[in-house]
């Protein structure tokens, strides 16, 4: 059966100011789980990029140097701890050895406010340490902060392994903020058809002082301009081409 896309949001980030030798030349932050002692068995996590803009989705991969059951987890900025996987949508979390990525079915790590530190750590065991987690939700959380998600953690791996069997590994990028997507350059207004000259060369036959309408003429009875045409004389005649055109009207015998 198909499963449901779903969105999940990684929150948090590495601070952009520092470079990758800044970053390689702290200790390790505090994880959920103490470093047990030297195993055989080695894991390691990192993400496809070092920082991503809110919106952008993430890809996780991982490597475990043998067949192990894995469990990563999602350290919020505000402290929330939430299990990433296995989850709701990919529930079998027993891999072979090599490099694994994340997501591996129909659904989306992406990334959404606040900006801030994101950490991932796994956890890798021979055993199955029973940290799954019912799916209520995509993604369930752990703890309401890493305190108290470790006491949980802790409880459970210590009820099948006492002595520790597994390796734990963390990693962490930056969010920098929305995503500028520039506006969409506005093309330019065309200027508009300047308006016929009102005057003429001629300054005796002014042209009306108004926009015509093609088939429109306009004649000056010598105190006003008049719609029409005159019975004789000259006049304005608007011309499909937006011009006006001087033309004049002769009439013999025409009645005043």
């Amino acid at each position: 059966m198909t499963k449901p896309r779903a969105r999940y949001a990684l929150l948090v980030g590495l601070l952009a100011l520092f470079g990758v030798a800044a970053i390689a030349a702290q200790p390790a932050p505090l994880g959920l789980i103490i470093e047990p002692q030297p195993d055989p068995m080695a894991a390691s996590i990192w993400t496809d990029r070092s920082s991503y803009t809110i919106g952008e989705n993430v890809t996780i991969f991982f490597n475990v140097s043998q067949p192990a059951y894995v469990y990563i987890y999602d350290i919020q900025p505000d402290g929330i701890v939430r299990l990433i996987f296995p989850n709701a949508y990919s529930q079998n979390n027993y891999v072979s050895a090599g490099t694994h990525s994340l997501p591996d079915g129909l659904y989306k790590f992406t990334v959404a406010p606040p900006t801030g530190t994101e950490k991932l750590q796994i956890i890798a065991s021979p055993l199955s340490l029973g940290l799954e987690q019912p799916f209520a939700e995509p993604f369930p959380m752990v703890g309401p902060n890493p305190d108290a998600a470790t006491e949980d953690i802790h409880a459970h791996i210590m009820g099948i392994t006492p002595e520790p069997d597994y390796v734990t590994a963390w990693t962490s990028f930056v969010i920098t903020g929305y995503y500028y997507t520039p506006p969409t350059p506005t093309p330019p207004t065309p200027s508009p058809t300047p308006p016929p000259s009102y005057y003429p060369p001629n300054p005796f036959y002014p042209t009306p002082p108004f926009y015509g309408f093609p088939g429109g003429s306009w004649y000056w009875d010598g105190s006003e301009w008049q719609y029409g045409v005159p019975p004789s004389g000259w006049y304005w005649y608007w011309g499909p081409d937006g011009h006006w055109h001087f033309r004049i009207r002769i009439c013999f015998g025409c009645e005043s």
